[in-house]
């Protein structure tokens, strides 16, 4: 018998990593404003698939969008939001990896599939799926 862990660790391969900001800038003690800045974290694990034909989707707004990679994701994954920079790697990525420099750097070495931002999420009974 071939157990749950192993079908989904074979099934979602990947690692979608997310930008997420911390939310609003914060006066301090001086009266100046600053941003509490913001960082990459593991979102999910998925299965990157490049758009080699050059398929188009319906965006929100009505129009039609080329993309370059359909990202499957277990079902239940949290949402990303419309415009979300994210990133999927061929591994899990320290936290050393996970600075704007250090993902360039390891996309141009092959490690990180895809940068990019999310054109569209729908949310499914059996799976999520991203475009990217």
């Amino acid at each position: 018998m071939v157990a749950i862990k192993e079908i989904i660790n074979s099934q979602y391969p990947h690692f979608l990593y997310t930008h997420n900001s911390d939310g609003e800038a914060k006066q301090d003690a001086n009266g100046s404003w600053t941003t509490t800045g913001a960082a990459w974290k593991l979102h999910a694990s998925c299965r990157e698939e490049t758009n080699g034909k050059g398929t188009q989707i319906q965006a929100a707004n009505g129009r039609f969008i080329t993309f370059a990679s359909l990202i499957q994701l277990p079902a239940g994954t949290e949402r990303v939001g419309l415009g979300q920079e994210v990133a999927v790697a061929d591994r899990m990525l320290t936290p050393s990896e996970l600075t704007d420099e250090a993902l360039r750097s390891a996309e141009a070495e092959g490690v990180v599939r895809i940068i990019g931002e999310c054109l569209k999420f729908d949310k499914g009974r059996l799976h999520c799926r991203l475009w990217v």
